[in-house]
């Protein structure tokens, strides 16, 4: 019964070493070749791809990353003819994609065929004439690019470049964009900025703009000109809040006739209008949209032609309604040609675009509220001026004279 026994246990104990050999035989078969690990330092630069599409991407990423070296592993399956999808990729990204035709000059690449599998070693060089890819600004749509555009000037910046995924803006169309942010708050700058625009396309409605501005002085000079309109206050003695709007308007005009010669010759911006006191329609009318703005009082600029020469002049907002302002003639005295005039009365001396100004047919005038005012009385009543009145004087003593001497000349009666 023993012997029973223990040959159970052998029997038992052989059962297992029978079964790691057929186990050891199973996975021998299904080891594959050796293929060698990448090397640690470098896998983090590695990027694998399957395909076209994702090739295309992974270089648009590297791009926008600003990356200048790195590698790209093809999948051992990759969907495609490397060779081939390696130099339309390059091309497609360098031609269709606004960011990289701004700041990609090369890309180049070596193809090397590692065990099972490709590699591409890349090397991407930026243009040192534009700005790095990380710097450029990312937008989705085109709007909110007047406040971009405020905040640049507002700065001092120079250079800004923008990238939008979809705009409908061109060249042309961003720099009027520029102009019109200026020319509603002239107080940003001692000027209006010379623009130009630099503006590439990619697929669809993608754009990139670089937005270039010259402010015509440099920085030192642009922010002590800044300092002496921020301390310029024109109506620090007026009671603004009692007048109403027209009032607020005629108030504006009036200091500006008052305090600047019209020289058509003259220089164009706001400093020279209030600083220096001479300046051109242009600058007269940058003057008064900034006036306007202290007082409350919407303004805007209006270029057009007068005379059939090119000219500026405003239009302001008066309850609601809109008027014709011209500065310029004011400033010569003739408030009545030149003040709150309707879209009809312009006409008869001035051309500008209809389609892009508000209609002007307010009832109020300057003559209107003259005679409220009890302007065209006073004129009326007016005394005789001290000149005039000397002159009558010289003419009576003239006459006196005459008659003294023709009475003198008579014979003396006998």
């Amino acid at each position: 019964m023993k012997r029973l026994v223990s040959l159970l246990l052998l029997a038992a104990l052989a059962l297992p070493l029978c079964g790691c050999g057929s186990i050891f035989n199973e996975e021998y078969v299904v080891v594959g070749d050796y293929t060698p690990a990448l090397p640690a330092a470098d896998a983090e630069d590695r990027i694998t791809v399957s395909n076209l599409p994702a090739l295309r991407r992974t270089l648009l990423e590297l791009v926008y990353a600003g990356e200048g070296e790195s590698s790209i592993v093809f999948d051992a399956d990759y969907q495609g003819e490397i060779s081939e999808d390696m130099a339309s990729a390059c091309w497609q990204v360098r031609t269709q994609d606004a960011l990289c035709a701004y700041c990609v000059e090369n890309i180049s690449y070596d193809l090397t065929k590692i065990v099972n599998h490709m590699e591409a070693r890349l090397s991407i060089r930026y243009s040192d004439a534009v700005c790095a890819p990380t710097e450029v600004l990312r937008r989705s749509y085109s709007s909110g690019m007047d406040e971009l555009v405020r905040e640049m000037i507002t700065d001092g910046q120079t250079r800004v470049t923008v990238l939008i995924d979809r705009s409908t803006y061109n060249a042309e169309g961003m720099e009027e964009l520029v102009q019109s942010v200026y020319r509603a708050e002239p107080a940003l700058a001692p000027k209006a900025p010379t623009v130009s625009i630099m503006m590439l396309s990619g697929s669809g409605m993608q754009r990139i703009y670089e937005i270039n501005l010259d402010y015509g002085m440099d920085e030192d000079e642009r922010q002590r000109r800044l300092a002496e309109l921020d301390a310029l206050e024109p109506f620090a003695g007026l009671a603004v809040e009692e007048l109403d709007e027209a009032h607020r308007a005629l108030a504006a005009v009036d200091y500006l006739a008052r305090n600047c010669v019209y020289d058509p010759q003259g220089a164009n911006d706001l400093y020279s209008a209030l600083i220096g006191g001479c300046a051109d329609d242009e600058g007269m009318a940058f003057a008064f949209v900034r006036l306007c703005s202290l007082l409350g009082l919407e303004c805007r600029m209006v270029y057009g032609q007068r005379s059939w020469e090119d000219y500026c002049w405003n239009i302001v907002t008066v309850d609601g309604s809109c008027y014709h302002v011209d500065p310029a003639v004011c400033a010569g005295g003739d408030y009545e040609g030149g003040f709150l005039l309707r879209d009809e009365v312009m006409w008869e001396n001035c051309r500008w675009d209809v389609s892009a100004c508000p209609p002007c047919s307010g009832e109020l005038s300057w003559y209107a509220l003259a005679v409220t005012d009890g302007l065209i009385e006073k004129a009326q009543e007016a005394p005789v001026p001290q000149e005039e009145e000397m002159a009558d004087e010289g003419e009576d003593a003239s006459q006196d004279a005459v008659v003294e001497t023709e009475e003198s000349e008579k014979p003396a009666e006998m």
